[in-house]
Formats: C-alpha cells, structure tokens, sequence
C-alpha cells in the first residue's frame, strides 16, 4: 500500500515550507507513521540543526527526517533527506515501507539523500569538502567539519 501524505497534507506542507525557507529558525522536520499505517504525520521539527535531528530519530520507527544545512565553501544552503529505518523496525514493516521513499522523495524536493540505521553513522558521515559522505570517521563523534551553520 502507498504512502498517505494527504491525511495529513496541511501540517506536512507546512514543515516542510519552514525548513526550505531560508530566514525561518526551523531547519529540520521530522515524519514518520501514524501507528502501524502508512498516514505519514509530523513527528518534530527544531531549530538545532542535524545534532539536535538525529537525537529524535527513534530506533523503533521508520522515519524521514527533512535538514537544512549549510554548505561551508559556498555558503549556500543544502537540503538532506533521510531514511531512516531503526533497527527495532521488523522485516515486514521496512519492506513495506522500502516502497514510500521515492513518495516522500518526491514531496520533499531539492536534497541529498542519505539511508540510516545508526545515530552514530548519520552524523559521522555529513559534510566532507562540500560533498556529503558516507566514511566513517572512527567513534561516534561530530568531525570537526561539522561545525556548519544551521540557518542563516
């Protein structure tokens, strides 16, 4: 079954204008399922950049998180989509929802995709030299290129 972003379309819209708007404080949005049905509902939204995002990343769900980033050579900003699939989430549930990634993709225009199961492995792997990557930089802790601007 599909991804049902109309029941609650208005509050969806509406986070994900925040994140794209440069000069709003918001620069992250969270989604993830109502219960056990594919309504996609907001789950959060902050102001606290991708450290403050992936502290909301719950490993029971399946979520998709929305981020505004900063690009530190251009200083433009970057949008980041993640999947992100806890590892709670059981065989059936994330084949089902393997399927509503290119839905909720196609909702939140502009990004760089990323595909999580770890905290760790999201944040350790953001920004290198302008170009998102997925290396690891040894235990879990920020590299020191993630001292990005968040918002304008």
């Amino acid at each position: 079954m599909a991804a049902n972003l109309s029941r609650n379309g208005p509050a969806l819209q509406e986070a994900y204008v925040r994140v794209v708007t440069e000069k709003s404080p918001t620069n992250w949005a969270l989604f993830t399922y109502e219960g056990n049905s594919n309504d996609i509902h907001v789950a959060g939204t902050g102001e606290g950049g991708l450290e403050e995002l992936v502290e909301e990343l719950n490993s029971g769900k399946v979520m998709y998180a929305f981020c505004r980033v900063k690009d530190p050579n251009s200083g433009l900003p970057k949008f980041v989509l993640i999947n992100w699939t806890g590892e709670g989430v059981n065989d059936v549930r994330k084949g089902a929802c393997a399927n509503h990634v290119s839905t909720m993709a196609n909702f939140l225009k502009g990004w760089f995709r990323r595909t999580g199961r770890s905290r760790c492995f999201l944040i350790s792997g953001v920004h290198t030299h302008g170009r998102f990557s997925s290396r690891r930089r040894g235990p879990c802790l920020p590299p020191p290129s993630l001292a990005l601007s968040q918002a304008s």
